[in-house]
């Protein structure tokens, strides 16, 4: 198996995969982070306006749209440590490591060099035991470090146990697996359970142009300005973007059902093309019938910087005109459409709709 893996050879900064999950981190606190201050401010003018159903229910839709965005630059401050603290000056060290079991407060253990490092690792340890290394910046003089595992376009912070027992804890013990179906792996079992939920992806349009309806009423009688603005932005919004959930959730239910039928992973070589604002992730890809252009309608950064990294695209299963594609042993899964490759390919832009949150995939190797 080839995962995607950082450069060894240069900062840990200057390697592109990092500096793509630097940048994915920065555009989302930064675009979640606008809406929160905006929507902040205008909760605090509804809180001073009079007590009418318009006004309240204003103040409420922009208070929890300011609660969600805000929480974007507070995880981009955790998860930013290793650049502030310098860690990323130093390049990236592939080091043999060992899973310790998990202790009793929920954290992971990883002993690597004799010392053992703790943390909230989330998936990575899995990876980890499964290669047997990890690449690690750190640790510095106070203990912090940095960690990635093979395959995975995300950075976890840990940092030295200095417990007398710390090193104690029992081994996990790796066991070989084959790569099997899709759904026969813990990790990729994970991740469709999120694909399932993309199903009802036209929710997230339906739910905002209900509420908005229900905030313009309430602001009609007695009359309320405020409720009236937010409510039909609001509802706007939500109706705007019917057309284009309600195909996205059509996408997610034949991903579902290609992964659902799938035998097994199927390796395919594919070829990006350069990133354009305003189009999709998009490459040729040699399918079984031929060269064939694949399109991601929404790009998942682990999943893109796999392919550009390895030149292999994993599908973990195809439904018509769409194909499910992960990491194998990762808990990543995405969906892309394909459609015969012509003499001149042809990107369909982005729905105006999907570009509100489009990320910026610039810093992909050529």
């Amino acid at each position: 198996m080839q995962y995607l893996e950082p450069r060894t050879d240069v900062p840990a900064k200057d390697d592109w995969s990092t500096g793509l999950i630097l940048q994915d981190l920065r555009w989302g606190a930064r675009t979640l982070g606008g809406i929160a201050v905006v929507a902040g401010a205008g909760a605090v003018t509804c809180w001073l306006l009079p007590s009418t159903p318009g006004n309240i229910g204003a103040f409420v839709v922009l208070a929890l749209i300011t609660l969600v965005g805000g929480l974007a630059p507070l995880m981009y401050r955790v998860e930013t440590r290793a650049e502030r603290r310098g860690l990323l000056e130093r390049p990236w060290r592939r080091v043999p490591a060992e899973v310790l079991e998990k202790h009793a407060d929920g954290t992971d253990r990883l002993l690597l060099e004799g010392v053992v490092l703790k943390g909230w690792l989330e998936d990575l340890p899995d990876m980890v035991l499964e290669r047997q290394e990890v690449f690690v910046c750190g640790p510095d003089i106070g203990g912090r470090a940095v960690l990635r595992a093979a395959g995975f376009a995300k950075m976890e912070n840990a940092k030295v146990d200095h417990g007398e027992d710390a090193a104690k804890h029992p081994v996990r013990k790796r066991v070989e697996r084959p790569l099997g179906r899709p759904l026969d792996d813990a990790a990729t079992l994970r991740a469709f359970k999120g694909m399932r939920w993309g199903v009802r992806a036209w929710l997230w349009s339906a739910v905002p142009a209900v509420a908005g309806g229900v905030l313009v009423l309430l602001s009609l009688f007695p009359f309320a300005p405020a409720g009236l603005v937010v409510g039909g932005l609001v509802l706007a919004f939500g109706l705007l973007g019917i057309p284009t959930s309600v195909e996205i959730s059509r996408w997610y239910r034949d991903a579902v059902q290609a992964v659902q039928n799938s035998a097994g992973w199927m390796p395919v070589a594919i070829t990006l093309f350069p990133w354009q604002p305003n189009q999709h992730v998009a490459g040729l890809a040699e399918m079984p019938g031929g060269l064939a252009l694949v399109q991601f309608v929404l790009p998942d950064l682990t999943v893109v910087a796999n392919i550009a990294d390895t030149g292999v695209m994993w599908i973990a299963g195809t439904h018509g005109d769409v194909i499910a594609v992960g990491v194998p042993r990762g808990p990543v899964l995405t969906f892309a459409a394909v459609q015969p490759d012509r003499d001149i390919p042809q990107e369909d832009p982005i729905p105006p709709i999907l570009r509100f949150h489009q990320p910026d995939f610039s810093g992909l190797p050529r």
